[in-house]
């Protein structure tokens, strides 16, 4: 599982690179030579990511027109993390069971996660224009 994950990372890095862009600003992992500098490189990705995220769902707040759609949005939201941190769990496994690769798994999941929802947030902040060119159509 853990070479799947690896090699998941490298094929979705790829892929947002030739697509044309990026969702947010990464580093280039594959200059990484140790465990704790991978464990460092997926782990700042991974705040990248929701950094990215954060921003947009605030700016998905922001054109609330209502109460209504506004709470909706945020119960989507807490669901959404909800659902992101158990599945990660699911995936990964427990830190116990893992050796020094957990953290860098972690992260890579998380990113991966955060990343499809910054996808379908950034469709929903405009839905007149293309999805980013490293979203799946």
């Amino acid at each position: 599982m853990r070479i799947s994950i690896v090699i998941a990372f490298v094929l979705s890095a790829s892929t947002a690179a030739l697509a044309g862009g990026e969702l947010y600003p990464k580093q280039d992992c594959s200059k990484a030579v140790t465990q704790m500098d991978l464990d460092q490189c997926a782990g700042a990705n991974d705040a990248a990511a929701d950094a990215a995220l954060n921003a947009s769902y605030k700016k998905l707040l922001a054109q609330a027109t209502d109460t209504k759609s506004a709470t909706a949005l945020k119960e989507s939201e807490r669901a959404w993390i909800t659902y992101r941190d158990r599945e990660c769990d699911r995936e990964v496994g427990p830190r116990e069971e893992s050796g020094s690769i957990w953290p860098m798994e972690m992260s890579l999941c998380l990113e991966d996660k955060t990343a499809a929802r910054l996808c379908e947030l950034r469709r929903s902040n405009d839905l007149s224009q293309p999805p980013p060119p490293a979203c799946p159509k």
